[in-house]
């Protein structure tokens, strides 16, 4: 069962960074199954390290797509991931050096970063990237 339900709401409209956001649903989902069941550290560990790497690449993605069409946000939305990766990454260092400490804390930091980022930023690249920006 998914912990966090994904609404038709949060779709930006690009299919691709749709379908990312999909599979950082299903790692945090995964991370917070690792966490509930008390998985060890090495698990939970794995499924923090997954979310961390995938999101980094996702970002990439997505400010590579606004770069190639001049969206207009760029540097703010770039802004928001480096803030974002930094507190991830800061998560990921707690848990990966004094594990179980920060767990809880970083699985909701991910659910509430992640409905707040995709509403809040991404939404707004979607309706721009769809009309190939201003060519």
């Amino acid at each position: 069962m998914a912990v966090i339900k994904w609404h038709d709401s949060y779709n930006t409209g690009i299919a691709q960074f749709d379908n990312e956001h999909h599979k950082i649903v299903e790692l945090i989902d995964s991370m917070f199954a690792a966490i509930r069941d008390k998985s060890g550290k090495e698990i939970t560990e794995k499924a923090c390290n997954d979310v961390v790497a995938y999101t980094g690449y996702h970002f990439a993605n997505e400010e590579q797509a606004m770069q190639a069409v001049g969206y207009p946000d760029l540097a703010e939305h770039i802004a928001e991931h480096s803030r974002l990766k930094a507190e991830a990454l800061r998560f990921q260092a707690m848990i990966n050096t004094n594990f179980p400490e920060g767990t809880n804390e970083f699985y909701r930091f991910l659910r509430d970063w992640l409905v707040k980022h995709i509403q809040d930023c991404d939404k707004k690249y979607g309706p721009y990237l769809q009309d190939g920006g201003d060519k």
